[in-house]
């Protein structure tokens, strides 16, 4: 049947066992329910409808579920000979090798879940012929040391890999005018974001860390009204932040960390974001000060401001910001001292409570010259030096 097996709320984990001397057979635990259930083995005799994480309705096959089931091998371009599949989750394997661009004869897919492989080469542009999808889930498909572990321990060797490449996001992605959730992280997707992606008015979720992309951010990007994350760190992405950034009045998390030829202010119109509980802008090239209207993210939990160029004082109002659990300001320009009502968040959730000591990062480690620290605090975990960059954990 395979390993351990995650489906939805139910966690679900094969006994090694089978029916009698009935090898074509397995047994399956449903850890949440104790509820036991027999299938047949790939590849057996039996109807594939009754094969382990086969879904089928009406005779046709509808759903493929093998997440974590130590598969080792490549995809089969036979899977473009399902038509009315909708589901496929690969997911968490040892798969290697590129996408058969007979995927894209799956016209009644909407997820298609194949992250955390080691797949590799170029997307297939029939991907884009998939219209009806709406999760699409390419993450983590780098593997370096080209090996995977089979259920008796031993090792296969496999391709490395550094990932999928080709042009995810140019205008082709307009026509998945369905998605609602893309997640590309870690592979070596390049080009640009394209206006196009104006066009995926459901898309909630959107995060394209650690590629290659390399272009400013299109304005385009803030017409997608229910997008609640959009992730862009890592790449090589230019200009700023879209001034309009502020019409995505459902967005809670918003990166956009380590681009470093990223520049400008912040626009005024990010703080309308109320929403926003992660906002991540560290290692870019941002200038300009920090307004008082941060006090309206009443809501954020996360802001990493260092190693940028903003100037300025820290405001007063972020004191307002009653949530906030992890607060960088390091190796920026930011001057002066942490107002009280900053270091009165350390009595409500910005404090260690054994998650990460540097909670409250700033410059505030006197320099070895002048024997003045560049900001003045009284509450930070953590303290840099500020022409150093050196820091240290305080006690």
């Amino acid at each position: 049947c395979g390993a351990v097996v995650e489906d939805d709320a139910e966690n679900m984990e094969e006994t090694g066992s089978t029916l009698g001397n009935d090898s074509s057979t397995c047994t399956v635990t449903n850890n949440a329910t104790g509820l036991v259930q027999i299938f047949q083995r790939w590849l057996s005799d039996a109807d594939e409808c009754d094969w382990y994480g086969v879904l089928c309705s009406g005779g046709f096959v509808r759903s493929i579920e093998l997440a974590e089931n130590n598969l080792i091998g490549e995809i089969v371009p036979e899977l473009g000979m399902l038509p009315f599949l909708q589901i496929i989750d690969l997911s968490s394997n040892c798969i290697f090798g590129t996408i058969p661009s007979s995927i894209g004869q799956l016209s009644y897919l909407t997820n298609m879940d194949l992250k955390d492989n080691g797949l590799s080469g170029y997307i297939p542009m029939e991907l884009f012929n998939l219209t009806n999808l709406v999760k699409l889930d390419l993450s983590y498909n780098v593997n370096y040391d080209g090996n995977c572990t089979r259920f008796d321990g031993t090792e296969k060797e496999i391709p490395t890999s550094n990932g999928l490449e080709g042009m995810i996001l140019d205008s082709n992605i307009g026509r998945l005018e369905y998605l609602q959730d893309i997640d590309v992280t870690d592979n070596y997707f390049s080009g640009s974001i394209s206006p196009e992606i104006g066009k995926l008015k459901q898309l909630g979720r959107m995060v394209v860390d650690n590629n290659v992309f390399k272009s400013t951010v299109p304005d385009e990007i803030t017409q997608l009204i229910n997008l609640k994350e959009l992730w862009l760190s890592m790449n090589y992405f230019t200009g700023g932040i879209p001034e309009n950034i502020g019409a995505l009045k459902s967005l809670e998390s918003f990166s956009m960390w380590e681009n470093e030829d990223l520049t400008g202010h912040i626009p005024d119109s990010l703080y309308d974001l109320t929403m926003l509980e992660d906002l991540h802008l560290f290692r870019n090239s941002f200038s300009g000060s920090i307004s008082t209207q941060i006090g309206r993210l009443t809501k954020l939990k996360t802001l990493t401001l260092a190693e940028n160029k903003f100037t300025g004082t820290l405001p007063t109002e972020l004191g307002l910001c009653q949530d906030l659990e992890f607060l960088r300001i390091e190796m920026t320009d930011i001057e002066g001292s942490a107002p009280k009502e900053v270091c009165d968040l350390t009595e409500k959730n910005l404090f260690s409570d054994d998650r990460d000591k540097e909670y409250f990062k700033a410059d505030c480690l006197e320099d070895n010259v002048t024997m003045v620290a560049f900001f003045v605090c009284d509450c930070c975990s953590s303290c840099c030096d500020h022409v150093t960059s050196q820091c240290k954990i305080l006690d």
